[in-house]
């Protein structure tokens, strides 16, 4: 169960993040002490069920979204998933995948 409070905070802080919003703001929003969600990004405390609903409706997600946190696994099984991926993929597939990521580089390079 660690691992899974530790991924848990993880993905409340990268979900908090990609929100602008400070640790306070969200804690005063799910009704919580301020101190509570570091706590929890930090895998220290998981919320109540009924709190997880509160988090999903204020990142504007499902409550299952909350604990998506694949893309956080090692960088190895990352690869290998990818390797997965390609390896099933049909042609075309691939050449759109090769496109999208091809723009990204470029995209990340303009910045």
């Amino acid at each position: 169960m660690d691992l899974c409070k530790k991924m848990f905070g993880k993905r409340i802080k990268e979900l908090r993040k990609s929100r602008n919003m400070t640790q306070e703001k969200l804690a005063e929003l799910v009704g919580f002490e301020p101190n509570h969600i570091t706590k929890i990004e930090a895998g220290k405390h998981f919320p109540q069920p009924e709190k997880l609903e509160i988090l999903a409706r204020i990142f504007d997600i499902q409550v299952k979204d909350l604990f998506d946190f694949e893309h956080k696994l090692p960088v190895s099984n990352l690869k290998y998933k990818i390797t997965e991926w390609l390896n099933e993929a049909s042609d075309e597939e691939i050449e759109y995948i090769f496109k999208t990521i091809k723009n990204l580089k470029e995209f990340k390079k303009r910045k």
